[in-house]
């Protein structure tokens, strides 16, 4: 295997595992209240182009990953003790090309992402509503709670330097607080964590474990007239330290991105949303990543 090569697969190996597309982040008005009984078909696409260092002695400048991923979710609300609650199923689908830049080498992998439920509760100021009693509902400040579980469901191969999946359980509480500044302004911050599960078929028989992710992103969106809305965003990741079978990588995670979002609502039924983010701030041996996506969604 020549020099380029070998970094190649090293980069692949050691640093892709961070751009699957089975990683989903919730936008900035995906927890407001909505009316019992209400069902809502979310499809997106998203793109995300990442760009991964290699040992800088190289006379290239790394690898660069596009992940092109339409996501199908589907959300059903309804009311436990009073207060509205829900459910999500996120499926997405991933067509994902890494290249060495400087070179003609690239690869390239397929297939179905990791499967997503989740598991929404509001704790305070979101009751649960019928129709006609949310048509005359004021709403003001509130705290909500949710549990992910990501299945490893997606397309996996040990032997393969680039996977869309991760062959790996994870878990991911959050909580939820929005509030509102008069009529037409709502400032909303998530807080969470990602508990993994191993992968025990990392590079063929290796076995890569990760601590914990805390995250926290935060949105401050305001009303366009009655029928848009558009936000500035801000998301914050620390910790996530992997192990390759029992030896620290040394690669905690301090990533800060920032961007912008906004939707257009084309019926009472029915809007297009668009989102940005790109990273702003991290360590010097985390992939940065520029993230584009716009999603049709409908309520029924």
């Amino acid at each position: 295997m020549s020099k380029h090569h070998a970094a190649f697969a090293t980069a692949l190996a050691g640093g892709l595992i961070l751009a699957s597309p089975s990683a989903f982040a919730q936008g900035a008005r995906d927890w407001e209240n909505v009316p019992v009984d209400t069902n809502i078909l979310f499809l997106y696409y998203t793109y995300s182009n990442t760009e991964a260092s290699v040992d800088p002695s190289l006379p290239i400048e790394g690898v660069s990953v596009d992940a092109h991923v339409p996501i199908a979710r589907y959300a059903r609300s309804f009311g436990i003790a009073g207060q509205a609650a829900g459910v999500q199923l996120i499926v997405p689908y991933g067509f994902v090309t890494a290249r060495l830049d400087g070179t003609n080498l690239q690869t390239y992998s397929e297939g179905l992402g990791d499967v997503n439920a989740v598991f929404v509760m509001n704790i305070a100021g979101a009751p649960a509503l019928t129709r006609r009693e949310f048509a005359t509902w004021q709403p003001d400040a509130y705290l909500t709670g949710s549990i992910g579980v990501t299945a490893p469901t997606g397309a996996y191969d040990a032997e393969s330097l680039l996977n869309i999946g991760k062959n790996r359980w994870m878990v991911k509480p959050q909580l939820s607080y929005g509030k509102y500044f008069g009529p037409r302004t709502l400032l909303a911050v998530n807080g969470n964590v990602q508990l993994f599960g191993a992968n025990d078929e990392y590079r063929g028989d290796g076995r890569l474990q990760q601590k914990a992710l805390f995250g926290v992103d935060g949105h401050l969106s305001h009303d366009v007239g009655d029928r848009a809305w558009l936000s500035l965003d801000a998301v914050y990741a620390h910790g996530g330290t992997t192990k390759v079978d029992g030896v620290g990588q040394d690669n905690r995670q301090q990533t800060l991105r920032l961007g912008a979002s906004g939707s257009v609502s084309l019926d009472r039924a029915t809007a297009i949303n668009l989102a940005f983010t790109r990273s702003v701030a991290k360590k010097d041996y985390t992939p940065s990543a520029t993230t584009f996506s716009v999603n049709l969604n409908r309520a029924f």
